[in-house]
């Protein structure tokens, strides 16, 4: 079997697999953290703590495409914009979650400096940055950007959307 050169290389580093590797053991850590009458997944966990920190602003699915790095399916398109917030039950377990969140974030950097953390965190920013820039993946926002639009951008969206149709 031809090799192609430098690609099998027992020297070739591979942040692709080990981040990977990282992702799910922190999936299985939300699914080991939820709250067994929630009637929730550890995969929403994520989704609830962004829905509670822009509590204050309106927030769309396609602001959770966009935090998330998801994308809707080509199956068709709605031009309808719905606006996403949290049932009651999910307000309730907010603190709760909360505190599994800081929990596993203490977790992931114990050991590290704070000098190291900033570093780790600008290097994943890069890393994004790099994937975005091939093209082959969305545009996803920046570190600096809005996570949520106002209603002035929703609008505009809007009315985007509607000369386009």
């Amino acid at each position: 079997m031809d090799q192609v050169q430098g690609v099998d290389s027992p020297d070739m580093l591979r942040p692709s697999l080990e981040i990977k590797a990282l992702h799910n053991l922190i999936g299985r850590y939300w699914n080991g953290i939820v709250p067994p009458d929630s009637r929730m997944s550890g995969a929403n966990m994520p989704i609830v703590l962004y829905l509670h920190e822009h509590r204050d602003s309106d927030v769309f699915q396609y602001d959770i495409e966009r935090a998330f790095s998801i994308t809707r399916s080509a199956v068709g398109w709605d031009a309808r914009v719905r606006k996403i917030e949290l049932t009651p039950t999910a307000s309730d377990l907010v603190v709760e979650v909360m505190r599994a969140a800081h929990q596993l974030e203490t977790t992931l950097f114990t050991g590290f400096t704070p000098d190291e953390q900033k570093r780790f965190m600008d290097d994943l920013a890069r890393m994004r940055a790099n994937l975005a820039a091939t093209g082959l993946v969305g545009c996803e926002r920046t570190p600096d950007e809005p996570a949520t639009r106002t209603r002035q951008d929703t609008t505009h969206h809007q009315q985007k959307g509607d000369e386009a149709a």
